[in-house]
């Protein structure tokens, strides 16, 4: 739900359902992404930052430019990583 939130641009809906799925399920690297996007996209950068590093806990090697590969992403995506401070 998350990912079409932040597609969608209703970034707040986008932290409530990612937070919900981390509440839900802390090992799903997917969430914190979303989360991570969402809050920077928000403004709320140290949120952001400590939602990446809660993806990067689980997913040490995620790198931005692996992650898109093969992928269709709109930029609003990629932009929400770079902007959570994810490394590229």
């Amino acid at each position: 739900m998350s990912a079409a939130f932040i597609g969608l641009g209703h970034f707040d809906e986008a932290v409530a359902a990612a937070k919900k799925a981390v509440r839900q399920n802390p090992l799903y690297p997917a969430a914190y992404r979303c989360l991570a996007i969402a809050l920077a996209h928000l403004g709320r950068e140290a949120e952001a930052t400590e939602a990446a590093a809660g993806l990067l806990e689980l997913e040490p090697s995620f790198r931005i430019s692996e992650w898109t590969v093969g992928r269709w992403l709109a930029q609003i995506y990629i932009d929400g990583l770079r902007k959570a401070g994810l490394p590229e």
